[in-house]
């Protein structure tokens, strides 16, 4: 009878107790939307600030930032207060939403409680409104980004964005090589060992730089180099840089296509006067090959966060042949060239049964598989011992030389894809990375794993939001209760808006992403240990 008593007693204060916090926040309604205007003032001030790199003039390709959503200025503290009244919208349901008809699109509308209707060009005056109880835009153009006022009409404090600025850093082949070099000359400043493993891109030269060119010019006018041609192939591929992406832009140099850059410089003479972001780099022709076939790997990752920096990598892979046999010496772009796009150019027309020989395997098991039958190497292990860390490192060292373009910012997020190529001796070398990449429906399979890929990242998203949430509600709620000095107030703040898990929101264990960077913990650890403290730039 005594414990009943007791228990009836405690159901008593903690409804007390909740009335009252509860009666006293819907009392202060005015006193709620004011802090969260300051709250939103604080993430325009604090963070996504790298205003001196994004007011100089970069050759962005703005036309896909395509704004099909009216905004106002005074969106986000009417959304932001709406779901601080409304806690389930946020730590229970998903609210999501895609601006593109395609897979994706139909992925996120099935698991999200509202859709925005997409609106044609002659019904501009009927464009969608956004939803106060949107969390999770998962949008394919950054409009956010380049044509909102963040904290006011988009870009609001309880929303998490599957874009960020500076990921054209990563994506675009110029600056990604750009990148790689000023960070390997910043790791030849640390001790010798940080960049011994760092050759994940094969040597290059950037023709738009005038040294860089005349020396490419120099080097295939040698006899070594005409030597290598004959007995060997092609010794260099050309690159397009800025946005070109599915196998456009890239160019094999056999004699003609040689001769047609060597008139197009004259022979070296207009370096420093080309100002296309054109790029020679050395083909890599000891691929490791497939039933005769060279293959390509696409690797998926994700920036979860960047206040602070927390990356995951996908586990699953997609492994893709190229159309046609390798033939060093073959004219043939499919021999060469694994995209998705050129497999489909070249096979256009043929049985679905046919496509499926082009798309392997997903899971890079199968890789380890033909490796051991094929007794290349012994090691059962190897995926875990060698290859992933490889793969995790190279994400890592990627992440780290473009990271100080990133806007530090827990509500920004970004999508990845970077291809791999694997040599006959096990070497792995980077081909590109692809922001946003296309998740298609090429064959079942695909459609399968790229549903089960959304998923994962709709789930690692909402995970953070609703951390950061209980974070941000809980310092609200203590704000109305006792005032703190303004100092004070940023300061927790900034705290609160740092993103990390609560125990509440983990990761699901079939969760098919690998946390590879996490800002959260200290020096190697923040690597899982792969990459050494004294080697963190």
């Amino acid at each position: 009878m005594t414990q009943q008593i007791l228990l009836v007693s405690l159901c008593i204060l903690f409804l007390q107790k909740w009335l009252f916090e509860n009666t006293l926040v819907y009392k202060q309604y005015d006193q709620v939307k004011d802090i969260i205007k300051q709250m939103n003032t604080l993430t325009t001030t604090n963070f996504f600030n790298n205003r001196d790199y994004y007011t100089s003039k970069r050759l962005y390709r703005f036309d896909l930032s395509k704004s099909q959503i009216y905004l106002n200025d005074s969106y986000c503290n009417q959304s932001d207060t709406f779901k601080f009244y409304h806690p389930d919208v946020v730590l229970k349901d998903i609210h999501t939403t895609r601006d593109t008809d395609d897979l994706t699109q139909e992925i996120v509308q099935s698991i999200s409680f509202i859709k925005i209707t997409n609106y044609t060009e002659g019904k501009i005056r009927n464009k969608s409104v956004l939803p106060e109880a949107l969390t999770i835009p998962f949008n394919y153009y950054d409009s956010y980004l380049t044509k909102t006022t963040t904290g006011l009409s988009a870009m609001c404090l309880f929303q998490k964005h599957n874009h960020m600025r500076g990921r054209q850093q990563l994506a675009y082949k110029n600056e990604l090589l750009n990148n790689y070099y000023l960070y390997v000359d910043k790791l030849k400043t640390m001790p010798e060992f940080c960049s011994t493993n760092v050759t994940y891109i094969p040597k290059s030269y950037r023709l738009w730089l005038k040294d860089e060119c005349s020396a490419f010019f120099e080097f295939i006018n040698t006899t070594e180099y005409q030597q290598k041609f004959q007995k060997q192939g092609p010794q260099f591929i050309s690159k397009l840089g800025l946005e070109v992406h599915r196998g456009a832009g890239i160019t094999m140099l056999f004699q003609k296509e040689t001769q047609q850059l060597i008139k197009e410089y004259q022979n070296g003479q207009n370096c420093g006067l080309n100002s296309k972001y054109i790029i020679a780099q050395k083909y890599i022709n000891n691929p490791y090959l497939f039933k005769g076939h060279k293959i390509e790997f696409r690797i998926y990752f994700i920036i979860a966060s960047t206040y602070p920096l927390i990356a995951y990598a996908y586990d699953s892979s997609l492994i893709r042949r190229c159309a046609t046999p390798f033939d060093k010496f073959s004219l043939e772009k499919s021999s060469h060239v694994c995209n998705t796009a050129i497999v489909k150019t070249k096979i256009e027309g043929q049985d679905l049964d046919e496509d499926k020989q082009f798309f392997i395997e997903w899971k890079l098991d199968y890789l380890q598989e033909l490796l051991l039958k094929q007794k290349k190497i012994k090691n059962k292990k190897w995926l875990e011992d060698y290859l992933y860390p490889k793969i995790h490192t190279t994400i890592q060292h990627l992440i780290m030389s473009t990271q100080h373009f990133f806007d530090k910012d827990s509500k920004l997020s970004e999508f990845f894809g970077v291809d791999f190529m694997l040599t006959d001796d096990l070497q792995i070398y980077v081909l590109e990375v692809n922001s946003n990449p296309q998740l298609l429906k090429t064959i079942p399979e695909r459609i399968v794993q790229n549903t089960k890929l959304v998923k994962d990242i709709v789930e690692i998203q909402v995970a953070y939001l609703r951390s950061k949430y209980v974070r941000l509600r809980s310092l609200i709620t203590s704000s109305l209760q006792s005032k703190s000095n303004p100092q004070k107030f940023e300061k927790d703040f900034n705290e609160a808006y740092k993103d990390k898990l609560e125990p509440e929101f983990p990761i699901s264990s079939n969760n098919l992403f690998r946390k590879i960077i996490d800002k959260n913990l200290k020096d190697s650890k923040a690597y899982n240990d792969l990459i050494q403290t004294k080697c963190i730039i």
